[in-house]
């Protein structure tokens, strides 16, 4: 199975099929980013047309945010993947397992298009935020 945390750093890279911070999992990351207001412009005008609708006011909801990793997740399903549940992380992050049955080992890239589509900018900028989860 692969975990697949919800938030990501700025800009990773799958490794081994799993997406994430350096020690690919979300509790090894040590703190939550900070971006200036210039910053979050760039990260949205860079961004997915979806990334971009969400971050039009450059702040993430809840809603939001739980929409994108829906999004991710759904992605990763009709690409063939096998997803798990929602799970909650760190009081204000969701991650998921997930897993391939294909012919080969999955393609980094399938998986990096799907975050790339719906949570490369806003899971940074709804962490950087510091709100929890409250559903």
């Amino acid at each position: 199975m692969i975990d697949y945390p919800s938030m990501i750093t700025r800009h990773t890279a799958a490794v081994a099929g799993v997406i994430g911070c350096s020690a690919l999992l979300l509790a090894g990351c040590a703190s939550a980013p900070s971006f200036s207001e210039d910053e979050k412009q760039q990260m949205r005008d860079s961004a997915s047309g979806y990334q971009q609708a969400v971050l039009e006011d450059l702040v993430v909801t809840e809603a939001e945010y739980r929409d994108a990793v829906d999004a991710t997740r759904g992605c990763l399903q009709d690409k063939g993947f096998g997803v798990g549940p929602l799970v909650e992380q760190n009081g204000n992050q969701l991650g998921f397992q997930s897993s391939y049955s294909g012919d080969g080992p999955p393609s980094d890239q399938i998986m990096q298009a799907c975050d790339d589509e719906f949570m490369t900018e806003i899971g940074p900028i709804w962490v950087s935020q510091r709100m929890p989860l409250t559903s």
